[in-house]
């Protein structure tokens, strides 16, 4: 079952970005599962006479427009949310998703329109899976942004963070990493605990110990457990094994490094008390935002020209993360900024009923158009 948005109204803007946003908003795709999204997107350069090119492995692809060889690139995000509703599973884009690749994409279709007097090429990026975190990190290692100066990204923000109709030239979005664990041991008899290790109260020192972790106290951090999964039903055996979630939010990279380190040290620590086996492994990281000064200065002065000087708000900060940023973690020189649109979302990101104000859609392309426009 999907979930459309399709309550939340249309007014304002211009018609044909507002379509291609009501159109992947009622058909949203979950992670790695983009192939209709990708393609919609793909239909839509290829009917301004531009060449799409699909990644080989996932869905998704990137094109150019303008001559010669792309400085500024664009990203889009592709993925929805999966949630469970009191009416059942749904998946729906309540991130927003669908107003950002609208966004790129009518960007996109507008510089076709003038494609001969521009002064460079653009490079639109359709990228899967940024919910999952990887997706950028995958698209990255492609080298599809080895050759950009600049690279923008979009995205809506909260009424209470950005209301209608501000916007801000980048988006200081925190790191977060996601650690599963496994404890391996044996299950004894509940009458005789003295014959093994308890994997319970092993994990209960672990969670305990992760949420004594500490960086600098002026950088917002926090380092949590999530999951725990042991026993087998059966209350009079003891078990020796459990898994475990944990996850790790900071505001600065260098504070993530001394949570991430934190965790293995912790681990190492109760091996050698506990005497069983603890095994780690990273299923997602996500780093800090790593801003370009030269690409906010862009967007900031986008803004300006094409919404005015009152529509300019500072830098948005937010403890939510975003994989946009392993493209410069990847390339530390390429200059990266994301727009953040005030669109009144409501009742926030990633709840399944989700609005916000369609008609904000149509200023943050010109905002775009401008940045793309104007860099050298």
């Amino acid at each position: 079952m999907t979930g459309t948005n399709s309550r939340i109204p249309a007014a304002g803007g211009d018609a044909r970005v507002v379509g291609i946003r009501d159109h992947l908003a009622a058909h949203p795709e979950p992670s790695w599962r983009e192939t209709g999204t990708a393609e919609y997107l793909a239909e839509l350069m290829r009917g301004a006479g531009l060449e799409p090119r699909p990644f080989a492995d996932f869905p998704g692809f990137f094109v150019d427009v303008g001559p010669g060889s792309p400085l500024v690139g664009l990203r889009g995000d592709l993925d929805a949310l999966a949630h469970e509703t009191p009416e059942g599973p749904i998946v729906a884009h309540s991130c927003g998703h669908d107003a950002n690749l609208a966004i790129v994409a009518e960007t996109m279709l507008r510089l076709a329109e003038v494609a001969a007097e521009l002064p460079h090429a653009v490079r639109a990026v359709f990228q899967p899976a940024e919910e999952q975190g990887n997706g950028a990190a995958s698209v990255a290692e492609l080298g599809v942004v080895d050759e950009l100066t600049y690279l923008f990204g979009v995205h809506l923000r909260p009424g209470n963070e950005l209301p209608a109709p501000l916007f801000a030239p980048a988006i200081s979005h925190g790191s977060c990493c996601f650690v599963r664990g496994r404890i391996t041991g044996s299950d004894h008899h509940g009458a005789r605990p003295h014959q093994g290790v308890n994997a319970i109260e092993v994990a209960a020192a672990f969670a305990s110990q992760v949420a004594e972790l500490r960086a600098d106290p002026q950088v917002p951090h926090s380092a949590k457990f999530t999951e725990l999964r042991a026993g087998s039903g059966n209350l009079n055996v003891i078990p020796g094994s459990a898994s475990f979630g944990i996850d790790l939010r900071a505001q600065t990279n260098e504070a993530m490094t001394r949570l991430r380190e934190g965790v293995q040290r912790i681990a190492r620590s109760l091996t050698e008390r506990y005497g069983v086996e603890i095994a780690l492994e990273e299923e997602d990281f996500v780093p800090a935002a790593i801003v370009g000064a030269r690409a906010e200065d862009l967007l900031a002065t986008a803004i300006v020209r094409t919404a005015g000087a009152d529509a300019l708000a500072p830098r948005a900060v937010t403890s939510g993360s975003d994989d946009f940023h392993c493209y410069t973690l990847r390339r530390p020189e390429l200059q990266a900024a994301m727009l953040a649109v005030g669109a009144d979302v409501t009742p926030g990101l990633h709840d399944p009923a989700m609005r916000y104000d369609v008609s904000r859609l149509a200023p943050a392309v010109e905002v775009l158009l401008s940045a793309c426009r104007s860099a050298r």
